[in-house]
This record gives structure tokens, C-alpha cells and sequence, in this order.
């Protein structure tokens, strides 16, 4: 039987090697040449989330057809949508329970999940210490593609 996670995993290993920004628009990426962007746990040590604050991205790479960030989330990333973007979330570190259209989910390190466009999701960081995840979309996230779903709590 063939594993369902192995078509999206080969996906998301074929998207890596040119990606940029997903949370934030900053300045853009210098023309780099190298494929290779860093350990991403050494980022993490130079750019930890700040205590007072509840997300961070830190933009990875970013080309015309994809952008891949570092995201950090201290306790939640409501529930929202992208118009023109797919994504592909990696979880690095922490748990979590992760909100995809109408599935609920726990997610920790490893974890892959595909989010087609228009399909609303969000995260509730479990974990004592911010949740880390990489995330690639396509096409690029330009800062303003988020739409945030009101609660129907």
C-alpha cells in the first residue's frame, strides 16, 4: 500500500530549492546564486520570536514562482485563507493542533501538510516554547494574500 504522505513530501522536496517569504514582505532577496540557505536551527538562535510577540516569519528565499519562510508561533495563527497561494507547511519543533478546511489535527516535528488555495486553516501552538514550521507557497506571498475567516464560535 502506498503511503499518502510520499506524493506531497516529494512535492515539497522538489519546491524547497528556490522559495522566499510567507508572512511578511521585506525587503526582497538578494540575487544569490547558492541553492544553500542555512541551518535553520541556527537562524532560529539568531532571530528567536520575541516574548511580547505572537508570530514571526523570517523570509528563507523567493523566486517568481515560490516563497518559503520560517514561521514562529507562540500561541495561534487564526484561521485564514489564501486567494492566490498553495502552501506546504513542514513542522520543525513543537506541537500543536492544526485547523485544514473542515480537518482538526494534532501536528508536531515532521509533520507535512498541504493547503490548497482558498482552503481556510490555521494553527493553536501545545507547546511551552514558540511551534516552528517552514513554510513554502506558490506562488509567492506577496503580504497581502490573507484573508482572515471570522469565528463562528
Amino acid at each position: 500500500m502506498r503511503h499518502p504522505i510520499r506524493p506531497i513530501f516529494l512535492a515539497a522536496m522538489i519546491t524547497v530549492p528556490a522559495i522566499g517569504a510567507w508572512a511578511q514582505v521585506g525587503p526582497p532577496m538578494p540575487a544569490d546564486t547558492s541553492l544553500f540557505r542555512g541551518n535553520v536551527f541556527e537562524l532560529l538562535q539568531k532571530q528567536p520570536l520575541p516574548y511580547e510577540e505572537n508570530f514571526s516569519s523570517i523570509p528563507l528565499a523567493r523566486s517568481d514562482t515560490r516563497s518559503a519562510s520560517l514561521v514562529q508561533i507562540r500561541q495561534k495563527l487564526s484561521l485564514h485563507y489564501h486567494i492566490l497561494s498553495e502552501e506546504i507547511v513542514y513542522i520543525i519543533k513543537g506541537r500543536g493542533i492544526m485547523t485544514v478546511g473542515k480537518e482538526i489535527r494534532p501536528i508536531q516535528p515532521g509533520d507535512i501538510i498541504a493547503i490548497p488555495r482558498g482552503v481556510a486553516h490555521g494553527v493553536e501552538n501545545r507547546s511551552p516554547e514558540p511551534l516552528v514550521a517552514l513554510s513554502v507557497m506558490s506562488p509567492p506571498f506577496d503580504g497581502k494574500d490573507r484573508i482572515f475567516v471570522e469565528s463562528e464560535e
